[in-house]
């Protein structure tokens, strides 16, 4: 590409492969403040939205707003006309210059000019979008308070913009990779189950077929891409770490595990003596045969009765698999 130089290409390369080391969230500040050294400017942001429901989902910025604008409320501003707004509805993602769009005098005739631009004292900005879905956009913005982008900043954003939509379709990707390796770890032991992964904004980004089912079944909304049951919202929101919910003798629990939500369906344990369950809680607890022997004051052949008792009426052949058949059904001492 014409008009970048060699030794700007190598920084801009660099850059890439440093942000590549980010791992989740690629775009945070301090990756922003060294991409506003290879493309100059007063400030740096990065955010992505839910334009139908006007929602940010993520947001990112360097320096901080109030550190350039002090604390100039976007809230007027933010719903006037806004060429940034104009290119993702024309599915446009090239990267593009305020001063190229507009001459000085026709950008000063705009509401966005008079109410965005003009009371942050911004003289140029320069943005470039990823490619997404129209309802989602994912959007770098870089202003100038004194004076003009150059052509040359314009063409290096253009340069990277391929990196940057790769970098952020790697740490997507490397969420769901580990939402699902950990969904497959924990459903080595509980069946049937589900793994639901979470975006930006506790959006839906990924959920297994069994998740979909389940979240269906127990919560009578359908669980279109990007929307997750309002129970489960609420749930999120609240910061607990699990939710039950029943249907009629079954029951589902969700788990959550950072980004990721990990969903099993459990019936009733088929019912258990008062001596079964007694030395299933010690299992429970890690204890061997003869030590529960010792406890009861019975024999540990008799113990070994009771486990294989236990075992032909649960359906599963080790200790480990008989205390996940019953988690959280033995007593609240268990």
């Amino acid at each position: 590409m014409t008009g970048v130089a060699t030794r700007d290409r190598e920084r801009l390369l660099r850059f890439v492969a440093d942000a590549g080391d980010s791992g989740d969230d690629p775009f945070t500040p301090p990756v922003l403040a060294e991409l506003g050294t290879l493309i100059p400017a007063n400030w740096v942001g990065y955010d992505e939205r839910d334009l139908p429901a006007g929602r940010c989902l993520l947001a990112h910025e360097h320096p901080d707003f109030e550190d350039v604008y002090g604390s100039f409320d976007l809230g007027a501003g933010a719903s006037a006309e806004s060429p940034l707004r104009a290119d993702l509805q024309d599915g446009r993602f090239e990267a593009n210059r305020l001063s190229d769009r507009f001459s000085r005098r026709a950008l000063q005739r705009t509401s966005y000019y008079r109410l965005v631009l003009e009371p942050l004292g911004v003289t140029d900005r320069l943005w470039v979008s990823l490619p997404s879905p129209a309802s989602h956009s994912k959007q770098f913005a870089f202003d100038r308070v004194d004076g003009t982008f150059a052509e040359r900043d314009r063409l290096a954003l253009e340069l990277l913009q391929p990196h940057l939509h790769r970098l952020r379709q790697t740490a997507e990707t490397g969420r769901r990779l580990r939402a699902a390796l950990a969904g497959l770890e924990w459903a080595g032991q509980r069946d049937p189950r589900g793994v639901v992964l979470l975006g930006a904004g506790g959006r839906l980004e990924f959920a297994s077929p069994a998740a979909r089912r389940l979240l269906d079944a127990y919560f009578h909304e359908p669980s279109e891409h990007g929307s997750i049951p309002a129970a489960v919202t609420d749930w999120l929101e609240a910061g607990l770490q699990m939710l039950v919910c029943a249907r009629g003798e079954r029951r589902l629990t969700i788990h959550r595990a950072g980004d990721a939500l990990l969903l099993e369906e459990t019936r009733p344990a088929p019912p258990l003596t008062p001596r079964e369950r007694e030395v299933l809680r010690w299992v429970a607890r890690g204890l061997t045969n003869a030590a529960i022997a010792e406890l009861l004051w019975v024999a540990p052949s008799t113990v070994r009765k009771h486990l294989e008792n236990v075992f032909a009426k649960l359906g599963v052949r080790t200790r480990t698999a008989a205390v996940a058949r019953v988690r959280g059904l033995l007593d609240d001492t268990d």
